[in-house]
């Protein structure tokens, strides 16, 4: 028996090429995109799984809103949180803490044999007890001594920069140089780098105690800068945690931070969805989980078309293989016997298509790391492999077993005397139905990928109020702002003054915030006039005088910075456009003179100038109230090119990289012991849109195999069905009908399911892309566009799709299309 239906199925296959061909090549994308998918999915919702105890670590998290104004969702928490409640509740076992120090602009420096400096921005203070919460592996050391000051522990990736044995470097001494000025640290252990799939990231760490050097914050109940992690009982209540955190605010800090227009909120977030519910900031981006969502969805799509084509076919070609089963019937076959039959093709066709599909994702695995940026290798990951087979078993059970209850409810007897309706088959409306579902859906897919593509391209082309082209920046070495020895500002000096001697370099200064990273410098302020109640959070930007020049920030009221200005003394401070809003001056000009109350110094900030408005980081937020104060306060270094546009791609480039080599020669003269680090800044800035481009790259991709796929299935349904229909052509045009006309016959079902599928589905994909355009301050308006071009697109695929196979058809000879008559 299992013989005969081999012999069968191969005999069908070979019978209808074309027919298999379609089935098989659909299938097959639609499993590998299922595939890429799959890992992509898995990959980012099972992160820091690697824990023993992952499910039982939890992070706290606050939402608040000042005056009103929602702040959304924070990872960080005041530092007395977690030790409080893990004392007072027995739900919680351990606490961890982790504060970071990157804003110091840190450096590592050992005095080994030789002297060895390298740049490390990854450094945190932690509790000891990290330990019992995560399962972090120690290569070399012991945590015993961790609590006490000036201990530190380095992944292995930092040490093996300064030391080679790691048992002997424990125990040695390294300085921690920052703005704050430098410290030196006992090397305690150095532990394995962090897996791929954490959240957490981190090169050095330096015990708890050993923070209070550079804040305060380690007793507060309000300053909410570190990240706090609990690890719970098993039995723990969540939401009794969450309660009892409610009732520390309300005890501890609601009352101080009700006085600046505060309200928050706090509770916990299980450490596995951290990754997928980025709050920013936090120790890496994570993934928004819409897309994740997204993307499963998409995959579920394309195999949905993919089906769909199966059924399409499988009910047309039905027709044709009636007498085939009404033979087998008439010679003894049981109902169970034929469903066999077709499963058994089911199982075929989707097993055939399994293996294509592996082969096809293998061989695009180049393509698939650089799309996803995953290390793509499906033999790795035996989750894809698994869900792939669940696929291809729900596959078979749907595209085996309809056409045979359809093909076995048929009467034998009216079988095989010709007695047959063909254009019941299925049911006409049911194979209409389906071919609409497909196009609703790829109406869907083209109106979502124009929107994204649309909606990042705006972003990345629209005026950002701020220069970002031909320019270098360079990581600065770590200066001590409380020293009176500034020696890296007589460095600094005299490298801006050799660099500028280079021609075609017209401008350096320095900052400590690059265009595209967040500010972290912060400070509540408001009108001395006011309270602190009515205080805005307000991003103070450390500069050098030429940086507002240096950016083409222009002053629309009063002055730019100054040589001799000094925020702390007097108080000279230049605010752009928006805080001047905020503040209530609706002229610019008005904001002149007013004193700001809320900052560090001694006496109140005076307003000398007001700035436009500029994009500081992406088109997704909207522009922060920004204070430009002159400091010595530095992390980066900028160096402005001529304008290369009139140069050829290539002679551009030489010309950089010539100009690249100068400034490094200079850096080397002025800061031989420290790296020569640089980027350029449009190219660092546009990183800020990596994760759009990435959603954009891979919703297109699949939607344009979704497309191609409904593409396969409406032509292999036209192809069979003008097989069908064969002696009727050849009749209409022995009576004289003309080509045109037969094609206009012919087709006009076809386009009328495709409006009414447009139809259905445009009001959807309006709706959703409104939806998801909230999600960005600056956006794209919807417009006629998103009406016309998805429908232009389909007509368009769907003419050459169809005309293909029926201009073939409608010019056959009447006397081929009669001859068996």
């Amino acid at each position: 028996m299992l013989r005969n239906y081999l012999l069968t199925i191969m005999r069908q296959a070979k019978k209808n090429k074309t027919f298999s061909f379609i089935n098989v090549m659909g299938l097959a994308v639609g499993m590998s995109a299922c595939l890429v998918i799959a890992q992509f999915v898995f990959f980012h919702s099972t992160f820091d799984r690697h824990h023993s105890r992952s499910d039982q670590i939890f992070r706290i998290h606050i939402t608040g809103s000042r005056n009103g104004q929602d702040l959304g969702e924070r990872g960080m928490t005041a530092a007395m949180y977690a030790p409080t409640i893990t004392e007072e509740s027995p739900d919680v076992l351990a606490y961890g803490r982790f504060w970071g120090l990157n804003y110091l602009n840190n450096a590592i420096i050992y005095k080994g044999e030789n002297v060895l400096t390298f740049d490390e921005p990854l450094v945190y203070g932690v509790d000891r007890s990290i330990f019992d919460i995560f399962d972090f592996r120690i290569l070399a050391g012991s945590i015993a001594d961790f609590d006490a000051p000036l201990k530190a522990i380095l992944t292995s990736s930092s040490a093996q920069k300064y030391f080679k044995d790691f048992d002997a470097a424990i125990g040695q001494t390294f300085t921690l140089s920052g703005n704050d000025g430098p410290q030196d640290y006992e090397l305690v252990a150095v532990i394995a780098d962090l897996p791929k799939k954490t959240h957490l990231n981190f090169g050095v760490l330096v015990s708890m105690k050993s923070i209070d050097f550079h804040t305060k914050s380690r007793t507060s109940w309000y300053n909410n800068v570190f990240y706090s992690y609990l690890l719970l009982d098993e039995s723990a209540n969540t939401e009794k945690i969450n309660l009892h955190l409610s009732e520390l605010y309300e005890k501890h800090s609601k009352e101080g931070l009700a006085g600046y227009g505060y309200d928050i909120s706090y509770h916990l977030m299980p450490m596995n969805k951290i990754h997928l519910n980025y709050t920013g900031p936090d120790f890496v981006q994570g993934v928004d989980i819409r897309l994740v969502v997204a993307l499963s969805a998409i995959a579920l799509i394309i195999l949905i078309i993919a089906w769909i084509n199966y059924l399409n076919l499988a009910l047309v070609k039905a027709v044709d293989r009636m007498k085939e089963v009404g033979i087998r019937k008439a010679m003894g076959s049981s109902t169970g016997q034929i469903t066999s039959l077709f499963m058994m093709e089911a199982v075929f066709l989707n097993v055939l298509s399994f293996m294509v599909a592996m082969t096809f994702t293998q061989l695009a695995s180049p393509f698939l790391a650089n799309l996803t940026n995953l290390e793509f290798n499906i033999l790795e990951n035996i989750d894809t492999v698994l869900i792939l087979f669940l696929i291809v078993t729900i596959g078979t059970v749907i595209i085996g077993y309809y056409p045979a209850i359809i093909l076995r409810a048929f009467n034998t007897s009216n079988i095989l005397l010709g007695n047959r309706k063909p254009q019941k088959i299925g049911g006409v409306g049911l194979r209409s139905a389906l071919v609409s579902l497909q196009f609703i859906i790829t109406f869907l897919l083209i109106a979502t990928t124009l929107t994204v593509n649309k909606q990042v391209n705006f972003m990345k082309s629209s005026d950002l109020g701020v220069s970002l082209k031909d320019i270098m920046v360079i990581k600065a070495p770590p200066g001590d702002i409380t020293s009176q020895d500034r020696k890296d500002i007589v460095s600094y000096n005299t490298f801006k003054t050799e660099v500028m001697k280079t021609s075609g370099i017209t401008m350096v200064t320095n900052g400590g915030e690059v265009p595209g990273t967040p500010i972290n410098w912060n400070a509540h302020l408001y009108l001395s006039t006011k309270t602190s109640n009515e205080a805005i959070d307000v991003r103070l930007l450390s500069c050098g005088v030429e940086y507002l020049d240096f950016f083409a920030l222009e002053a629309i009221a009063g002055r730019k910075l100054r040589q001799g200005d000094d925020p702390w003394e007097k108080g000279d401070v230049v605010i752009n456009e928006k805080l001047s809003e905020l503040l209530g001056f609706e002229n610019p000009e008005d904001a002149i003179g007013a004193e700001l109350s809320g900052f560090y110094g001694s006496r109140p900030l005076e307003v000398r100038g007001v700035i436009e408005n500029h994009n500081h980081i992406s088109l997704h937020h909207d522009i922060k109230p920004i204070a430009f104060l002159l400091s010595s306060w530095t992390e980066f270094y900028f160096v402005k090119f001529d304008n290369y546009g009139q140069l050829s791609k290539s002679a551009a480039k030489d010309r950089i990289a010539d100009l690249t080599k100068t400034i490094g020669d200079n850096w080397q003269k002025a800061f031989p012991d420290n790296q020569f680090d640089y980027f350029f800044l449009d190219e660092f800035y546009d990183r800020q849109y990596e994760s759009d481009d990435q959603f954009g790259l891979i919703f297109s991709t699949f939607s344009s195999l979704a497309i191609l796929i409904a593409c396969l299935g409406l032509f292999g349904l036209t192809s069979f069905t003008l097989q069908q229909r064969t002696k009727e052509i050849g009749i209409r045009k022995v009576l004289g009908a003309r080509t045109s006309n037969l094609v206009i016959l012919l087709s006009k079902n076809y386009f009328i399911t495709i409006l009414i599928a447009y139809m259905i589905s445009m009001p959807v994909a309006w709706f959703l892309m409104q939806k998801w355009l909230e999600n960005y301050t600056f956006r794209i308006e919807l417009g006629i566009w998103l009406l016309f071009i998805p429908l232009g697109f389909v007509i368009t695929v769907a003419i050459l799709t169809i005309l293909s196979r029926l201009l073939k058809s409608v010019s056959m000879n009447p006397v081929d299309s009669l001859r068996y008559e």
